[in-house]
């Protein structure tokens, strides 16, 4: 869901605040003329889990491969 303009946070300090509120949320943020996206990768000393998208990403290009593969491939790689 997008979140409105004028509730986004226009400061990186106010972007953190909300990020400390829900880690699992990344945050969105206009800094200045800048649209930021804000994400926790680490918390308490203890690395996140990269998101599906960053991990799928991380796998490489996708070349029509079926579902029953990509599975595989994602059970292969984060197993």
């Amino acid at each position: 869901m997008a979140i409105p303009e004028k509730t986004r946070p226009r400061s990186l300090e106010e972007a953190v605040a909300e990020l400390k509120r829900d880690p699992a949320r990344p945050v969105h943020a206009r800094v200045d003329e800048l649209e930021v996206e804000l994400r926790v990768v680490a918390a308490n000393g203890n690395d996140a889990l990269p998101a599906l998208g960053t991990r799928m990403a991380a796998l490489g290009p996708w070349l029509g491969e079926s579902t029953e593969e990509i599975v595989r491939i994602l059970e292969h790689r984060t197993g």
